[in-house]
């Protein structure tokens, strides 16, 4: 099996699960709270996710053996269509299963604003909400989702090849 279907596949194994939690939390309200522990579950599966699929690789269909440079590209592939799957997820979410989590969203970035800069004038207050709503729209949502997905994914991934790299001895550089 060559990287590119291994990486589709524990990608999308990765991603299932994700939105599996995703939907979880939400039907129990957990993702609204304000709580830490959804990052960090997310984040604990993301990177457990590429370890795990990087030395299934490694040794199951490399003999044991894979170069930095594979172990970072293979990382970030699983990152990248985990990544699409989830912000898929997150577009049906927004449009479908709960439309009003937009206004939600534009609501707490008012308060934001306001307890960061009680002095800021109306005009200013306005102009950044009107910047903030054309950056969460659910189509610049997907996009960046998945950008963002595959970025994490590429940091995680420089770290971890680190460890889990194994360089075969017999292979001429």
């Amino acid at each position: 099996m060559n990287s590119r279907k291994f990486a589709m596949n524990y990608g999308a194994v990765l991603g299932l699960c994700l939105v599996a939690i995703a939907a979880v939390m939400w039907s129990f309200g957990i993702d609204k709270n304000g709580s830490l522990a959804p990052s960090i579950l997310n984040n604990g599966l993301i990177i457990a996710g590429i370890v795990y699929a990087i030395i299934q690789f490694r040794d199951t269909e490399n003999s044991g053996f894979i170069s930095y440079s594979d172990s970072l590209k293979l990382g970030t592939s699983v990152a990248f269509f985990s990544s699409v799957i989830l912000a898929f997820y997150t577009f049906i979410f927004i449009n479908y299963i709960e439309p009003n989590t937009l206004n939600e969203i534009l609501e707490k970035a008012e308060q934001a604003i306001l307890e960061g800069n009680p002095e800021i004038s109306d005009e200013e207050l306005d102009l950044t909400l009107e910047m903030t709503g054309k950056f969460i729209q659910p189509h610049w949502m997907l996009i960046l989702g998945v950008l963002g997905g595959t970025f994490m994914g590429f940091i995680y991934s420089l770290i971890i090849s680190i460890f889990v790299k194994k360089d075969n001895p017999n292979e001429i550089a």
